[in-house]
């Protein structure tokens, strides 16, 4: 039941569309609820959620143009999109789940370079379909975006486990410490 509201709360989220660093990029609140989410319950198999949340995106962007009455949707954009949440999950899964350093990675430089994985994934394919759209895309913009939406996974994280623990009153581990994350 938590992964099924965890891709619905994705998906709508990522309606939500966030302007990086003045430029023409924007990224979707959706991929910090997911990976929130997968934080928080790390139990949830990211590679799996990631993919159908993905998909999910795909389905709620699709419905909210129709519902816009946007006649000339790209549905192939909508559906590319699926390939930055599998990028991010797959990164994130090798980076963050898996790392067994003596010395961990920081969470926000894990976080970052899987934004930045699934951000690469998606660019190179849509850029191999023919899309143009991100050429106007720095590599600045793309760190940028990486970065501030690690910060904001993260803070959502710490947010939710002061709100379980003080306001539910549930006793609980901090999701945010990583040797816990790690071990799992």
């Amino acid at each position: 039941m938590y992964t099924f509201f965890l891709v619905l709360l994705s998906a709508l989220a990522s309606l939500i569309q966030i302007p990086v660093a003045g430029a023409d990029f924007r990224f979707s609140a959706g991929i910090i609820v997911l990976i929130a989410g997968l934080i928080y319950n790390k139990k949830l198999k990211p590679i799996p959620t990631g993919i159908i949340t993905g998909f999910a995106v795909c389905l709620v962007r699709v419905l909210s143009a129709s519902v816009q009455g946007i006649e000339n949707f790209d549905l192939l954009s909508y559906f590319l999109e699926v390939f930055f949440y599998l990028g991010y999950v797959l990164v994130f899964r090798l980076v963050v789940q898996k790392d067994d350093a003596i010395y961990g990675m920081p969470l926000v430089v894990g976080l970052s370079l899987s934004d930045f994985g699934g951000n690469a994934l998606e660019y190179f394919i849509r850029l191999g379909a023919g899309y143009e759209d991100w050429n106007s895309t720095s590599l600045t913009s793309l760190l940028v975006a990486a970065f501030v939406r690690s910060v904001v996974i993260i803070l959502a994280v710490y947010l939710a486990y002061l709100f379980t623990k003080r306001v539910l009153g549930k006793d609980m581990d901090n999701p945010l410490e990583f040797a816990k994350m790690a071990k799992e």
